[in-house]
């Protein structure tokens, strides 16, 4: 058994403690040897208390430590998750009591206080502390409530509790997620497995972006769930006055028919596409028999040629975010056969060049189209210097290899939370640069850091000071950025929309209105917020944010909303929502210098209806993701046996922690106390006796 307390040294041996007392002895001996005293034993008294006050005081110069140990025993902590997506409630068996099912689930909760930390969370697109009675949420992320608990870091983490019908909607798949807990993962099947009678809409698969006086094609699926011989009809109707009518028929009980169909690109805008279907007798839910869909009819595609040194992994990668917006064609091409009319581009985006085989000062490139270069090994620094005058590029002896962080002080364009968050450990760009000197006006959205040191240089910054916008990135192999962010999130949204947003600026024509204001995409789901931003000029076209921005906000039914932006470091921003489905138009204005300005811009928010898509629960999943921690899966009505499961369960035990605290000895004020009262006594008995 460990001692509670002990005496330690640092760099000394306890055998010092000998001198510390021969020390004593010899200055006490030194002190009273001729002294002569009423009785031998005061002056044996006052030697006596001499020795100890200077062997004190020579023992604390060796500077000992008080080291305590202390025990602590901490309870496990047991999450309980409810999911509170809304397939769980569609899809609940018949003569399911929630009333009492949410009765038990919290005199579960108290049972287990008793033993445990319990600590109660909802689930949906996000997690929420405490349980939530209603079925609102429009999407289930189950992985999500493993990042909560990894996030809260609890020291002992006990069982996972997770009430839920297996459907997810959102995420990674959870068996897969969970396949390292330490933790066992008792599940509550919530739902039925049986599939209800019902038809929905789901897949639709159509293009987001068409051109004016384009033909576009729309291809929905149809499912039909116990509904062998039924006849439904699917209905289309656009707000330009297009109709189509389709009649279904479901020949097995599992049945499903995909509808293909073609609409004419009538006005510019944004063209509402409105699906139905007839329902059938004894239909689950008509919810998911409608659908709306946005198509925006546009003019034109903005042109974008991606010119290159050779090829490289980065080219295919570039190309796929790019081209992930609609507005934009790509043309690849390289540097031995560049295209002849460079006018019909934008943008530019030059890889490795200019380069010392490929300089491309020979290249006619046109005035009007802004520049992006990607500075790889093969760039030319000094040719990349000559072709601008923005930023000074410092090529490094060797090449090296620079991670990445986001400049939280960028306000040129909105880029997410959720994107910085998911490429916030970006893989190393190589670089053959050392520094990068760049004027003040210069906007950096990527900071860089050397891997084998502590320089830091700009990663990804932006110029608008000439008569056309440039941009440097410092460095070659984002290809694997794209890699990256599909491995962790299944979809490479995050990357695409760092690539696209920072083409949008680029492409974006110069703008001299004083005034702007702008929403960060021009499509939200029901359950996303909507960011706005607001940039006031002077007019030394100096960005000021003196004035208030105000903002109304108005939907498809005439209904306002009216808001007031907050102010950032030089701007305006506005974070509002979630919206009903429809689509929105909004204007800011504000009074500066006695003028008036306004802006405005509009916005389309989607219906998610993944939750509707599921028409039964999935109890397998539960079940593998309890097999495989050692716990097991309950129905609902065993909810309250949950506590003696636990109980019994010997992972779920309390721990102890061994904590050792050092504090310096003569840091302690009780030490000088005692060698105060020693001196005092020794000086009273002197004085009594007459010595002094």
């Amino acid at each position: 058994m460990p001692l509670l307390f002990a005496l330690v040294f640092n760099d000394v041996s306890f055998w010092w403690v000998l001198p510390c007392l021969a020390l004593g002895f010899g200055y006490a001996f030194w002190l009273y040897r001729k002294k002569s005293f009423d009785t031998v034993w005061l002056k044996r008294i006052l030697f006596a208390l001499r020795m100890l006050v200077v062997s004190l005081i020579a023992f604390l110069l060796l500077a000992p430590l008080f080291k305590t140990n202390i025990s602590r025993l901490t309870k496990p902590v047991v999450f309980i998750a409810q999911d509170v997506s809304s397939s769980v409630s569609s899809n609940a068996p018949a003569g399911f009591n929630q009333v009492a099912y949410y009765k038990n689930l919290n005199a579960l909760a108290e049972a287990l206080k008793e033993n445990y930390d319990v600590r109660t969370l909802s689930f949906g697109s996000t997690v929420y502390k405490g349980f939530k009675a209603d079925n609102l949420e429009k999407e289930t992320d189950i992985t999500a409530v493993f990042e909560e608990i990894k996030n809260q870091n609890p020291e002992n983490v006990g069982a996972l509790i997770l009430l839920s019908d297996g459907v997810y909607t959102k995420g990674a798949n959870p068996v897969q997620k969970a396949e390292n807990t330490v933790f066992p993962i008792y599940t509550v099947a919530l739902g039925d497995t049986v599939a209800k009678r019902d038809l929905l809409l789901q897949q639709p698969n159509y293009n987001h972006l068409v051109y004016l006086g384009n033909q576009h094609e729309v291809q929905i699926s149809v499912k039909a769930s116990a509904a062998k011989g039924a006849n439904s009809q699917l209905q289309v109707s656009t707000n330009d006055g297009q109709r189509k009518t389709f009649p279904l028929h479901f020949k097995s009980n599992e049945d499903q028919q995909v509808v293909k169909f073609t609409l004419d690109a009538k006005k510019k805008g944004i063209q509402k596409i409105s699906l139905s279907l007839k329902p059938i007798n004894q239909e689950k839910s008509i919810k998911n028999n409608q659908l709306t869909l946005y198509v925006d009819v546009i003019d034109g595609q903005e042109q974008i040629l991606l010119l290159a040194d050779a090829p490289h992994p980065d080219l295919s990668a570039l190309r796929q975010a790019i081209e992930s917006n609609q507005n934009y064609k790509v043309q690849l091409a390289f540097a031995d056969d560049v295209p002849r009319d460079l006018n019909k581009f934008g943008l530019l985006v030059l890889h490795n060049l200019p380069s010392a085989k490929h300089p491309i000062q020979s290249i006619n490139i046109n005035n009007k189209a802004s520049l992006w270069f990607i500075v790889g090994n093969q760039t030319d620094i000094s040719k990349l210097n000559a072709l601008q005058s923005w930023a000074k590029l410092i090529p490094a002896p060797t090449p090296q290899s620079y991670s990445t962080s986001f400049n939280e002080g960028f306000f040129a364009f909105a880029i997410t939370d959720q994107t910085k968050q998911e490429l916030s450990a970006l893989a190393p760009l190589a670089s053959p640069l050392s520094a990068i000197q760049n004027q003040a006006s210069a906007k950096i959205l990527l900071k860089g850091k050397a891997v084998n040191g502590s320089t830091e240089v700009p990663q990804l910054l932006f110029s608008d000071l000439g008569a056309k916008k440039e941009a440097i990135l410092n460095g070659e192999g984002i290809w694997r950025w794209r890699m990256d962010t599909y491995s962790k999130n299944n979809n490479f949204d995050a990357f695409d929309e760092l690539i696209s947003k920072s083409v949008q600026y680029l492409s974006a024509k110069q703008d001299k209105r004083k005034f702007v204001a702008r929403a960060d995409a021009s499509r939200y789901n029901e359950n996303e917020q909507v960011l706005l931003t607001a940039e006031l000029y002077n007019d030394s076209y100096e960005l000021v944010n003196q004035p208030e921005v105000k903002l109304e906000l108005k939907d498809s039914k005439g209904k306002r909303y009216s808001y007031l932006f907050s102010r950032t470091d030089k701007s305006y921003q506005l974070t509002v929502g979630p919206f009903a489905p429809g689509e929105y138009s909004f204007t800011a204005s504000t009074k500066f210098n006695n003028n008036n300005y306004s802006s405005s811009g509009n916005f389309i928010v989607e219906e998610l209806n993944v939750e509707d898509l599921a028409n039964k629960a999935d109890h397998q999943l539960l079940y593998h993701l309890s097999r495989q921690s050692g716990a097991s899966m309950l129905m609902p009505q065993n909810l309250t046996s949950l506590a003696d499961s636990i109980k019994k369960n010997q992972k779920v035990k309390p721990v102890s922690f061994q904590q050792q605290s050092y504090q310096p000895l003569i840091a302690s004020g009780w030490l000088f106390a005692l060698i105060l009262i020693l001196l005092s006594l020794e000086w009273f008995l002197r004085k009594r006796n007459g010595t002094i």
